[in-house]
């Protein structure tokens, strides 16, 4: 039977946490490993933890380095699954089957990464946007942007061990280098139905202009391309950066 690992990254998270200890808990599909990266939370956040009444099998890790790409990191080096999912505290899974569904996409279709739709929120829930599926894979999707929800993509072994680990130099955007990576060795396959629900009010999606920085420096790196369509793009990428920027107050009080 395939076993599924959700790792899920957590520091002073006590409002939220439990939440997304349920929804991993109540998934249909029996065989998941839930690996918590604790990264030292000071409130209650263990305690909610410990006492949860997991229907998974769960196992607790505390972070030993600081910062969350290292905290990602310190949950791969605990997967002994067949595929990896991130779910982090506050995100959640869009219902009881999807990772049933992924499982049995995974067996039919024998891809190596796989990549859904997600529907984003505010803090409070009063928004939401629906982000549908691409018609069809392309590289170039990388060049505006991180085309790929971390929360709606899911890892096999296979892959994940010939990308090797997250850039820890990276404090922002390792996702989004992760994903080139992997996208260098297979595209993802794309599955026509939501996977999870995700929390838009993350540092990546606060700190918009160290994001924009950063993507377009890996950009660079990845996809060598003319002066011109550099400009081109990267005007392209700040006017989004704004955009993101003025929306953070009503994902912030919404």
């Amino acid at each position: 039977m395939i076993l599924c690992d959700v790792i899920t990254i957590v520091r002073n998270a006590e409002s939220n946490i439990h939440e997304t200890l349920n929804s991993v808990s109540n998934q249909d599909y029996r065989k998941i490993n839930h690996i918590i990266v604790d990264g030292h939370s000071t409130d209650l956040t263990v305690q909610i933890i410990n006492s949860f009444p997991h229907n998974k099998t769960c196992e607790i890790h505390t972070q030993e380095s600081t910062g969350i790409t290292a905290a990602f990191n310190e949950g791969l080096r605990y997967v002994t699954g067949d595929l990896v999912v991130f779910l982090n505290a506050g995100d959640l899974f869009i219902n009881s089957q999807v990772i049933a569904q992924v499982v049995e996409s995974y067996k039919n279709n024998k891809w190596l990464w796989a990549s859904g739709e997600t529907i984003s929120l505010s803090r409070r829930k009063y928004l939401k946007r629906y982000i549908k599926q691409y018609d069809q894979w392309q590289q170039e999707l990388f060049l505006y942007g991180n085309p790929i929800c971390h929360q709606s993509t899911i890892f096999s072994q296979a892959i994940l061990s010939q990308i090797g680990l997250y850039d820890e130099q990276l404090y922002l955007e390792a996702d989004y280098d992760f994903n080139v990576r992997a996208s260098l060795i297979s595209q993802p396959y794309l599955f026509r139905f939501p996977i999870s629900y995700y929390d838009t009010t993350g540092i990546s999606s606060i700190k918009v202009f160290q994001s924009y920085i950063i993507q377009k420096r890996l950009r660079k790196k990845y996809f060598p391309l003319t002066y011109k369509q550099n400009l081109i793009i990267d005007s392209i990428c700040f006017i989004k950066a704004i955009k993101r920027f003025l929306l953070i107050p009503i994902k912030l009080y919404l």
